[in-house]
């Protein structure tokens, strides 16, 4: 677990491990690098590294924290209040997208951190969530009351299971999971605006269950 460093000097310290791990990553690649290399690139001790982060994957959930951190500022402005459902979830992949693209070759390593359930993975969650949340609120028309509160949960997992696709894509920088994530949100704005209907609202819990279930059955996999 990444520790908070509470001096600027510790700060500092921290940040040249993850830019080192970074460069250390490209030029010898992820499997590779040890973290060994990365503190004696970095010019730390050993136990010094360890201090800031416990494993290699440890500083990639930071870097996956970061990343989200940046898509949530650049993401903000574009939600303003007025967007339909549909603008704001696209702006939403759209940000995501454009914050991880380079970091493409790390998406099985990211999805690792997904599925932990340390304080990152919290951390994360919280940033993905008030992500969707004012997506949801800026949204004009507002979707429907039945679903409005539940609507965040829904369109967070379901952007980490669309996450999952790009992790793994394979096509010319990755336009597969780019055209599916475009075409993905009509269908879920589509999908929110019907469950005005009693009966499509009580499918979108089922759904919603669905989703919820099958993530912490793997979560509960990855931990074995």
């Amino acid at each position: 677990m990444t520790i908070q460093p509470r001096t600027l000097k510790g700060q500092e310290t921290q940040a040249k491990l993850l830019q080192t791990a970074l460069d250390c990553f490209a030029a010898e690649g992820y499997k590779a690098s040890s973290m060994r290399a990365i503190a004696a690139r970095a010019g730390v001790s050993l136990s010094h590294a360890y201090y800031y982060f416990s494993s290699k994957e440890d500083i990639v959930a930071r870097l996956l924290l970061n990343l989200r951190t940046e898509q949530f500022e650049r993401c903000r402005s574009a939600l303003d209040e007025g967007n339909t459902l549909e603008s704001n979830i696209r702006a939403v992949f759209t940000s995501g997208l454009s914050v991880m693209q380079p970091y493409h070759e790390f998406g099985p390593a990211f999805l690792k951190v997904l599925l932990s359930q340390d304080q990152v993975d919290n951390e994360l969650s919280a940033v993905e969530f008030s992500l969707w949340e004012k997506a949801v609120s800026g949204a004009r028309p507002l979707p429907p009351l039945g679903i409005r509160s539940d609507l965040p949960k829904f369109l967070s997992l379901l952007s980490r299971q669309l996450f999952s696709v790009w992790a793994y894509d394979q096509s010319a920088n990755q336009r597969r999971s780019l055209l599916l994530m475009d075409n993905a949100a009509p269908v879920a704005a589509k999908f929110a605006v019907l469950c005005r209907l009693p009966v499509v609202r009580s499918l979108f819990a089922d759904v919603l269950a669905l989703m919820d279930s099958g993530s912490s059955v793997q979560d509960h996999q990855d931990r074995q």
